[in-house]
C-alpha cells in the first residue's frame, strides 16, 4: 500500500510536520487510535503521549512527543493541532533534563520521565 495519508502537525507558531504516511497511531483516551486511509471522519481530543508513524510492515519509523491537542481525521488527511510537539529522534535524556530545567512544565517533566525510564531499561 502507498503512503496515502497526509499528516500535518501544527503548533501555534508554525507547521511542525507535513508528510505523506502509511499509518499513524495517536494517543487517545488512555489508548491509541490508528489513522488509515478511508477512516470515517473523526474529531478527537489527544492526550499527552507519542504519535507513532508506521510503515507498511507496521514498524515504527518516526515518533513525535505531543502535549495533547486535537486531531481532525478525514478520508485521507489527519491534521493535529497541539501546544507542544517534539521529534523523539532529536531528544535524549540529557536534553530532556535541560528542557525541564529551563522551562519547567508538565509536558517537559513527562518527557524527562519517559527518557529516564528508557535509560533505566537500557542499564538492565
Amino acid at each position: 500500500m502507498a503512503k496515502d495519508i497526509e499528516l500535518k502537525i501544527y503548533m501555534p507558531e508554525k507547521l511542525i510536520l507535513s508528510d505523506k504516511v502509511y499509518r499513524a497511531v495517536l494517543p487517545f483516551d488512555n489508548k491509541t487510535i490508528t489513522v488509515l486511509k478511508g477512516r470515517a471522519p473523526t474529531l478527537i481530543a489527544l492526550e499527552r503521549g507519542v504519535i507513532q508513524i508506521l510503515n507498511e510492515e507496521n514498524n515504527v519509523i518516526d515518533e513525535w512527543l505531543v502535549s495533547g491537542g486535537c486531531a481532525d481525521i478525514k478520508q485521507d488527511t489527519c491534521t493535529i493541532l497541539t501546544e507542544a510537539c517534539l521529534n523523539k529522534k532529536e531528544l535524549n535524556y540529557q536534553k530532556a533534563q535541560e528542557l525541564n530545567k529551563d522551562f519547567p512544565n508538565p509536558f517537559y517533566h513527562w518527557i524527562e520521565e519517559l527518557f529516564e525510564k528508557q535509560e533505566k531499561y537500557k542499564a538492565k
